[in-house]
């Protein structure tokens, strides 16, 4: 008989034994899911977050109205006359000034785009790579204008629609529709937003 109880101990034993362990396995398991789950969405949060500052620093950079305050302090007003090169170092002046914090932005969004490549994939980084050839566009069109300055406007004027297309492309009004620069920043943007949303929704 004693035997049989210590049977049966030992049994009752091996099966807590066991179901602790199911238990501990199973609960290790939710926690890993869940614990990826906030990673995906903490870096999904992040990496949305620096896209928009870049878009919306784009879309600042392009303003096509300049402020008197924008040029240089010793630029002279433009009824004493202005030459070529002093147009030209101006325009360089302000477009400097707004192109830094594209910079910024810039920079951010390739921090985040390290930690989203690392979890998903390259899909996620040519993504990046499209809204940031957005912004490469806008600094050549930038170069362009101010390389044009200099030499008092010969270049647009030899080539009316590489002036047409370097203008279109350096300023663009929020309302604009028919943009082609502001278009394909949307399209970057709205790439980066469908890679991430599913991360973004509660789980």
């Amino acid at each position: 008989m004693m035997e049989v109880v210590s049977i049966a101990k030992e049994f009752l034993v091996s099966i807590a034994a066991a179901t602790t362990a199911i238990v501990a396995v199973l609960g290790l398991r939710s926690w890993s899911r869940e614990l990826r789950g906030r990673t995906q969405f903490e870096v999904a949060r992040q990496l949305i977050r620096a896209t928009y500052r870049v878009r919306d620093e784009l879309r600042y950079c392009r303003t096509p109205f300049i402020q008197g305050a924008e040029f240089p302090k010793d630029y002279p007003a433009v009824d004493k006359g202005v030459k070529s090169e002093q147009e030209s170092k101006a325009w360089a002046h302000i477009y400097q000034n707004r192109w830094e914090p594209v910079r910024d932005a810039l920079r951010e969004l390739d921090a985040q785009l390290l930690e989203a490549e690392a979890l998903w994939g390259s899909d996620i980084r040519k993504a990046g790579d499209a809204l940031r050839q957005c912004a490469r566009e806008l600094q050549v069109a930038m170069e362009a204008i101010i390389e044009d300055k200099a030499v008092g406007g010969e270049n647009f004027k030899s080539d009316r629609d590489f002036a047409n297309k370097m203008r279109s492309t350096a300023h663009a009004s929020v309302t604009s529709q028919d943009n082609e620069l502001t278009n394909t920043i949307q399209d970057a943007v709205s790439t980066i937003e469908n890679f991430v949303r599913p991360y973004l929704r509660p789980r």
